[in-house]
């Protein structure tokens, strides 16, 4: 920018040049790694012999490919996902999908963070009490960096605590964003069926749920939206860069998706007092 300066008698001072730097904040959450494994690992590593990529269509939530992690190996059951930059983040979201097979009563599977110097458990999914068997579910795990140290060298690690080789778990589609300012997204676990494309049957079972979208990943010409209240409802689809590509208010509980590219999104529920934010998939 060049600008010149008038005093009160007209004299001129200097022609003076200065460099402005503008920088853009994202608009909505930005994503770190996704992982579907149709063609590799995205990313993530194999922990030992009781981890494995594999191509089974009945145990993956989306396409072929999924990592099957089962007993009670430590690291070797498990998989995970190192050098993960969240400095700039005041939350993470890691949204994944999995199917339980053949898991015993009380046994389960965790999601461990690394904040640089430790590895600490931050969920735990139980069956019996959380998860069942024969069964693809949608969890969401938000954490935030008023609990745990956000470190330019952050992981995540999903590690099975079962008892032999039958007791599984397929994980899939995992998606980790990072948000800049802190939002409403909260812990979820959803059950989605025993089919791939499978997804629950009616909205009382979302009762618990503040905000719930499907079907996702989603191909027809619209997105359901199950709220517990649907009064002056407004959304936002916005791409994986922040752009805003859609909004309105909400009617007939459906958000119309026909114009959208293959892709991922995010979609921001405002109900006048909170806002939700929700990734989908478009195909």
């Amino acid at each position: 920018m060049t600008y010149n300066v008038n005093d009160a008698a007209g004299n001129s001072a200097n022609e003076v040049v200065r460099l402005i730097n503008v920088s853009v904040q994202p608009t909505g959450p930005v994503v770190l790694n996704e992982g579907y494994f149709e063609s590799g690992w995205d990313g993530w590593s194999d922990g030992g012999s009781d981890c494995a990529r594999r191509a089974n269509s009945s145990y993956s939530y989306e396409n072929n490919y999924s990592i099957r992690i089962r007993d009670n190996s430590g690291v070797g059951s498990s998989m995970t996902l190192s050098n993960v930059d969240l400095s700039p983040y005041a939350q993470v979201e890691v949204d994944f999908y999995f199917y339980v097979r053949s898991m015993e009563n009380n046994e389960d599977f965790w999601l461990r963070y690394y904040n640089g110097s430790n590895w600490t458990t931050v969920a735990t999914w139980t069956r019996g009490t959380d998860i069942e068997n024969n069964t693809f579910y949608n969890a969401t795990i938000v954490l935030s960096a008023s609990q745990f140290n956000f470190a330019n060298n952050s992981g995540f690690r999903f590690q099975n605590d079962a008892s032999g080789n039958n007791d599984q778990i397929w994980i899939d589609q995992v998606t980790i964003s990072g948000i800049s300012s802190t939002s409403t997204i909260q812990n979820s676990i959803i059950p989605l069926g025993t089919g791939n494309t499978g997804f629950a049957s009616n909205e009382s079972d979302f009762e618990d749920l503040d905000v719930v979208i499907y079907p996702n990943p989603v191909s027809g010409n619209n997105l359901n939206v199950v709220l517990l209240d649907y009064n002056g409802i407004y959304y936002r689809v916005m791409n994986m860069l922040g752009q805003t590509v859609d909004s309105g208010q909400l009617k007939n509980r459906q958000v119309n998706v026909e114009n959208l590219e293959s892709g991922m999104y995010f979609i921001e529920i405002n109900d006048g007092e909170e806002v939700f934010i929700k990734k989908f998939i478009r195909r």
